[in-house]
């Protein structure tokens, strides 16, 4: 019973989530329509026309009934004669019979398709400067849960294969922030035509670039060694680092993980606060060995890797009710129930943070430290956590809190197949 309660309130949450994230997009929406209006001068012009439409309807309307004595009906009549008038209706079930409601007529006939034109010709206006600012990357997006990628090289295509194969494509959105020449990033987003790949030119380095690709909103950033724009590949490093420090400090708590040339550097780059760094060709030689030494394992790892075959590599989130159990538990039932091979566990370690520093008790000392910490506008312990790794543990090795099992499967066991393993006892 406590299991199908905590499942329900899971779902709940889950669908109040829902309901907050689309209330956002379409409250961003209705914030973007309204300045796009406001810029084009909509407004003025919708303006212009209601006034043209009231006054001509007030001015029908004395002059037809008050004066004529014959004609309209009533001011309701009337604002509906102005309306159908000036947008080049004309039913003809309502007519103005005076000389002067017959001059509002013709004043009213003639305004309309100029007031019309002017309409029409700013909202195509908008959809087509917004078109081509879309083609050229220069447009601000709204994408969510997205990942970006930063620069480009030759594996760049490499990625994105690898995340939408890793995943349901249609799921994955990507962002691309480069400086490749038009045809170049044209051919790439033609090829990738079946998903949700979109462009954003500019250097990555600077945040106003950053913001178009919408980057505090992303579920996770890449940062390739850069090519693009014709960048020195031997600043490619640096560039990589001044990238993820714009980067962090616009969106401290989005994922990030980052390409390095030189092993030398990796230092300087751990100071930005990445989550991950891939330097090139650092596996190069295991991986030779390895391949001289057990044939056929290099080619294993890369279907794995590479996702070419029927089976990848998932991290799944552990259910903390599985905590205490045994590694040999958890590994036997996901085999037996969903044909996934246990490789080991991933365990989240939060690093030190300021209360563990401070004492019980709210000194006057510890409220004087904890207000100048604030008070710099600075994370000094910011909330990245360091990933602790067991692989193959011993089957007696117990699930710790905030833990990941990884896993070889053909399709991602979900957190709800987890939660099934609970009521069922594993």
């Amino acid at each position: 019973m406590y299991n199908s309660l905590h499942l329900k309130l899971t779902m709940i949450s889950l669908l109040f989530k829902k309901i907050k994230k689309a209330y956002q997009i379409s409250q961003e929406w209705v914030t973007d329509i309204y300045n796009i209006l406001r810029h084009e001068r909509l407004f003025w012009i919708i303006g212009i026309t209601a006034c043209i439409i009231f006054y001509s309807a007030v001015a029908l309307f004395i002059a037809d009934k008050y004066y004529y004595k014959k004609g309209i009906g009533g001011l309701f009549d009337a604002i509906y004669w102005a309306i159908v008038t000036i947008s080049t209706v004309g039913y003809g079930d309502i007519v103005p019979l005076s000389h002067a409601g017959k001059v509002l007529a013709l004043i009213i006939i003639i305004s309309g398709p100029i007031l019309l034109s002017f309409i029409t010709a700013s909202i195509a206006s908008i959809f087509v400067e917004r078109k081509m600012k879309e083609e050229r990357g220069l447009e601000a997006l709204k994408e969510r849960d997205h990942f970006v990628i930063c620069g480009w090289n030759e594996n760049g295509e490499k990625i994105i294969d690898g995340l939408l194969n890793n995943a349901k494509s249609s799921d994955i959105k990507i962002v691309l922030v480069n400086e490749l020449p038009r045809d170049e990033i044209q051919s790439i987003l033609y090829r990738y035509r079946d998903h949700q790949l979109k462009y954003v030119r500019g250097n990555f380095v600077k945040e106003d670039v950053l913001a178009r690709a919408n980057i505090s909103k992303a579920q996770a950033i890449i940062v390739l060694a850069d090519k693009s724009g014709g960048h020195s590949f031997d600043k490619a490093d640096e560039r990589t680092i001044f990238g993820i420090m714009a980067i962090k400090s616009m969106a401290p708590k989005v994922r990030t993980c980052a390409e390095l040339i030189n092993a030398e550097n990796r230092e300087h780059l751990l100071r930005t606060n990445v989550d991950e760094i891939v330097i090139r060709g650092e596996s190069a030689g295991a991986m030779l060995s390895t391949g001289a030494r057990d044939p056929g394992v290099n080619d294993m790892l890369r279907l794995l890797i590479n996702g070419e075959g029927d089976s990848r590599i998932w991290r799944i989130s552990i259910p903390n009710r599985f905590v205490g159990r045994t590694y040999g538990e958890i590994s036997q039932s996901l085999r037996e129930r969903f044909g996934a091979l246990c490789l080991g566990i991933l365990k989240e370690k939060e690093r030190i943070q300021l209360s563990d520093l401070l004492s019980g008790d709210s000194t006057a000392l510890d409220l004087f430290i904890q207000r100048k910490f604030e008070e710099s506008g600075k994370d000094f312990f910011g909330g990245k956590k360091d990933i602790l790794v067991e692989i193959n543990p011993p089957d007696d090795y117990e699930i710790p809190k905030n833990s990941y099992v990884v896993v070889i499967s053909k399709e991602r066991p979900s957190l709800r197949m987890m939660e099934k393993l609970v009521s069922t006892g594993l």
